[in-house]
């Protein structure tokens, strides 16, 4: 099964980042975008586009630390999780390297943050 692939975009046509299939599955898989959802009454979902001002994007920013934070603490090499079931509920899962998976994290949070520098909106496609 294909991984779902993630664009976040810069509004005015200022930029955009692709977030590759793994890094876009295991936000959702180990559940940063629902614990950030409950946390901050947003409604970010998979498959979905949603656009948030500012004061969101700083928000995600910071999520994105503590979660950068987590992943330099973790002892495992290879970060491993499910990312779809089959029609008969079974697991598909995958491994990314940790130090990949951190490198990638860290390069959508510095993007955010260019765009909480230039005020900007952003929209996430995910």
């Amino acid at each position: 099964m294909r991984m779902q692939e993630s664009v976040v975009s810069v509004d005015e046509g200022a930029g955009h980042l692709r977030l590759s299939g793994p890094l876009s599955e295991w936000l959702f898989s180990s559940k940063f975008w629902s614990d950030f959802n409950a946390k901050h009454g947003t409604m970010f979902d998979q498959f979905e586009e949603d656009e948030a001002d500012v004061t969101v994007v700083k928000a995600v920013v910071e999520a994105l630390d503590e979660r950068a934070c987590a992943l330099r603490e973790l002892s495992e090499r290879n970060v491993e999780f499910v990312y779809r079931w089959t029609p008969d509920h079974k697991p598909v899962t995958t491994s990314m390297p940790r130090d990949s998976l951190l490198s990638e994290l860290v390069a959508f949070r510095d993007f955010l943050v260019g765009a909480v520098v230039e005020n900007r909106c952003v929209t996430f496609s995910l």
